[in-house]
């Protein structure tokens, strides 16, 4: 009788607790409060996104070479004119572009200005009237957080669809702006894909394409293909990046690997072009030995042997939290004040770095033109040297701070 009683009331008890750690109703997530909450969000932003065909003459006639989307940033209502940003990858030196709107209206789009280093081309629309769109405005990408709101709108489908795959459904069905939201998941700086995946693509202007991005958002939101250079939206409708690309096989695409380009860097870009007619990027002409795990491991025929030799000598002459020049460019800022190959750097601008990720990402923010002291340990000798910031040589398909 004593054992039913206590089992009794152990059972009372592990109700009581269920009860007690159930959510109650009102405590659950709103699903319907929440697809509003998508609905407008849509609804607010998606007449400033735009669908971007590129066209080429591929060796023949001129044709939609390939696919990719972007957004109005700013009007020019006394020309009948308007400016997109999108993806290098996008517009990359195309002549010519076709701008799609929201409501299926086309118009004739320009390059102005592209960046390969950071993934970011500036476009012009004509004859495109004011009331065909909305200007999208461009948040701080500086103040996202891990875990805020993103939403991305663009135009997914084969980047190759319009020559060789007509079965894209993307395309088939005329699917020209869809949008995926989740979160913001971090902030990716280390420069793998800038010195490994992307160490192959060179653009007609000879440049590496991404070697100027100091770091990208990862987000949940899904990017496929086709939504290269589309807007990312916080929950406030503003744009806090430029989706770019995704990574991995299978489902891992559209769920863990996707990057955006903070909008920061893009806006910088644009302004610099409409105000300035240029873009300036800090860089003194050093060549830094980086972690083993940045070689690019090629599968193609002698790569693979290639990635394996370079991969044994940076794992010989890697030295973890020694931040040593490999070598230094000439005519360069680094030569003009003394700076050796061999140079261990101690401290530079009166700073201690642990690592060659932190001092690159300080020299994205460096003012042009600024003396900088910098100690440096050569041999058994404490090396002091003043190097000025220089601007980095346009074109220049080398990956170097």
């Amino acid at each position: 009788m004593y054992s039913r009683i206590v089992a009794a009331g152990v059972f009372v008890l592990l109700l009581s607790m269920s009860a007690q750690a159930a959510p109650k109703m009102q405590d659950r997530p709103d699903l319907g409060a929440t697809s509003t909450f998508g609905r407008n969000l849509v609804e607010k932003v998606r007449k400033g996104a735009v669908y971007i065909s590129a066209m080429a003459s591929q060796g023949g006639p001129l044709q939609e070479a390939w696919i990719g989307s972007g957004f109005i940033f700013q009007a020019v209502p006394e020309e009948n004119a308007a400016y997109v940003l999108t993806n290098h990858h996008v517009a990359q030196e195309t002549a010519i572009l076709q701008i799609e709107t929201w409501d299926h209206s086309t118009y004739k789009g320009q390059l102005v200005a592209t960046e390969p280093g950071i993934d970011v081309a500036l476009v012009k629309v004509f004859d495109i009237p004011p009331d065909a769109y909305e200007v999208n405005v461009m948040g701080d990408s500086d103040k996202v957080q891990i875990g805020d709101a993103a939403l991305a709108i663009g135009a997914p489908g084969s980047a190759d669809s319009a020559l060789s795959n007509r079965s894209d459904p993307f395309i088939t069905f005329g699917l020209h702006q869809t949008t995926t939201m989740r979160v913001v998941m971090g902030k990716h700086a280390e420069p793998f894909e800038y010195i490994g995946a992307w160490a192959s693509w060179r653009t007609d202007l000879g440049q590496q394409v991404m070697t100027n991005c100091p770091y990208r958002f990862v987000v949940q939101s899904a990017i496929n293909g086709g939504n290269s250079g589309g807007p990312l939206y916080n929950a406030d409708g503003e744009v806090i990046g430029l989706n770019h690309a995704h990574f991995g096989a299978g489902s891992v695409i559209t769920q863990n690997e996707n990057y955006t380009i903070p909008v920061n860097f893009a806006r910088k870009f644009a302004y610099d072009i409409l105000n300035n007619g240029k873009h300036e990027i800090p860089w003194f002409g050093m060549d830094m030995i980086f972690p083993p795990e940045y070689i690019p491991q090629s599968s193609a025929d002698g790569g693979a042997a290639a990635s394996q030799a370079m991969t044994e000598w940076v794992e010989k002459h890697y030295e973890p939290d020694v931040l040593r020049v490999l070598s230094v460019r000439e005519d360069s800022p680094a030569e003009r004040a003394g700076l050796k190959k061999g140079d261990v750097i101690l401290e530079f601008d009166d700073r201690h770095f642990d690592t060659i990720i932190d001092l690159r990402l300080y020299i994205f923010e460096m003012p042009i033109g600024k003396q900088v002291p910098v100690s440096v340990r050569r041999g058994r000798d404490k090396v002091d040297l003043t190097l000025e910031v220089g601007v980095k040589r346009g074109y220049n398909s080398e990956f170097s701070l």
